[in-house]
């Protein structure tokens, strides 16, 4: 643990430094997307709604049973008892970052959202509010906590949400036989190095043009780190966008191959 803070803290120095302002920033899209999005002060409707509903979850001294197949494997997961309240504040992203989430999704209008890793479902519902006609699925490990973002999504009136849960070596597979085209997926699972470019390996056959690809802790861990670097160099991504806390990747055909590394 003490490992993984001094390099968290390491990169967090080599990645400020290497930061680019938006007056750096050349690429026209890359600029576009700064400014209208990440920079993007609006006050939106599902904010509150989403921010309240976390708090009364956050105080929840429920305890409930959770799985845990990044920390076991499939035959055997780590079983543990925890209070709903400490598990979804450790859990969630931060709020900066949740709402980043909404405005790409509202920005990029997906049609068709995988998530994996749902949780609480509070990130599955920022990135389903601005599109309510799209179809999401969120693939879960432990039941108890899908039960939980099952709920979530009621409160909040939130359609068109499946939970699929189980060993996502299990469930992903099956999930991208049914998909034609991955508009929006958000990688916030297994954060694991070799599990992360399992996940990307099989999701990146289902691309189309504007598809979009987050990453979630892209600099948790060295192993993570180099993850990142192995995906943003993929010559099937054209573009990849370091925020720190997470990676953006896209696809566009016919661009020049670019990776930024911006201040957020």
């Amino acid at each position: 643990m003490i490992r993984n803070r001094i390099f968290l803290f390491r990169s967090y120095v080599s990645y400020w430094f290497k930061a680019k302002t938006r007056f750096k920033i050349h690429s026209p899209f890359v600029f576009d997307l700064l400014e209208n999005v990440f920079r993007d002060k609006n006050q939106y409707s599902g904010y509150d709604e989403i921010d309240n509903y976390k708090k009364i979850l956050s105080h929840s001294k429920s305890v409930i049973e959770t799985t845990d197949f990044g920390k076991g494997n499939k035959d055997n997961p780590v079983i543990s008892h925890e209070k709903l309240g400490p598990l979804v504040q450790r859990r969630s992203q931060k709020k900066k970052q949740a709402q980043l989430l909404y405005r790409l999704s509202k920005r990029f209008q997906p049609e068709t959202i995988l998530e994996m890793g749902t949780a609480a479902g509070l990130s599955a519902s920022y990135i389903k509010f601005p599109v309510p006609r799209s179809k999401m699925i969120s693939l879960e490990g432990c039941p108890n906590l899908a039960s939980v973002a099952e709920e979530t999504f009621k409160e909040l009136g939130i359609q068109n949400v499946e939970v699929r849960t189980g060993d996502f070596e299990d469930t992903l597979p099956k999930v991208l036989k049914e998909i034609k085209n991955l508009d929006f997926v958000f990688f916030d699972g297994n954060h694991r190095k070799e599990a992360t470019l399992d996940y990307f390996s099989q999701c990146i056959k289902k691309t189309a043009e504007k598809s979009l690809f987050i990453f979630d802790d892209i600099h948790w861990s060295p192993g993570m780190a180099e993850a990142w670097e192995i995906i943003k160099n993929d010559p099937r991504v054209m573009l990849s966008v370091d925020l720190f806390w997470l990676g953006l990747v896209f696809f566009r055909k016919g661009s020049p191959k670019q990776d930024f590394v911006i201040r957020y």
